[in-house]
């Protein structure tokens, strides 16, 4: 089993039978996350957070452009969607992601937005 799988089934455990599917595909687990991370936002779920964003930090970091952009367009660039995820991004996700996924973030949200994200990371915009 592939080392993605493994630590997406730690990740979230109650999948284990949709990640072990060889047609499961790293956007599709990410299809899964980012809603059981709004969950866990919302739910204040501190441990499940955690889990989350490490996962998608681990997956951006790797070498396989598959999953590094399965991280970047299938969550990073989705967390500013919701509520949720957007007040409390900038808690979980380092800043060395968001420069990286800011110019993602950029096409997606207003200019308003941005500012308040930039200067919670302290970017100049």
């Amino acid at each position: 089993m592939s080392a993605w799988r493994k630590r997406a089934i730690a990740c979230l455990p109650e999948l284990r039978k949709e990640f072990e599917d060889p047609s499961t595909s790293i956007y599709g687990v990410f299809m899964e996350l980012l809603p059981a991370t709004v969950n866990a936002h919302k739910n204040n779920d501190a441990t499940q957070l955690r889990r989350c964003y490490e996962f998608a930090a681990w997956c951006f970091t790797q070498k396989s452009k598959d999953l590094w952009n399965a991280a970047a367009v299938s969550f990073y660039e989705h967390l500013g969607d919701r509520a949720e995820t957007l007040q409390g991004m900038h808690l979980w996700v380092s800043r060395d992601i968001y420069l990286e996924i800011r110019g993602l973030l950029k096409q997606r949200l207003d200019d308003v937005v941005m500012k308040e994200l930039d200067k919670r990371y302290g970017v100049r915009g």
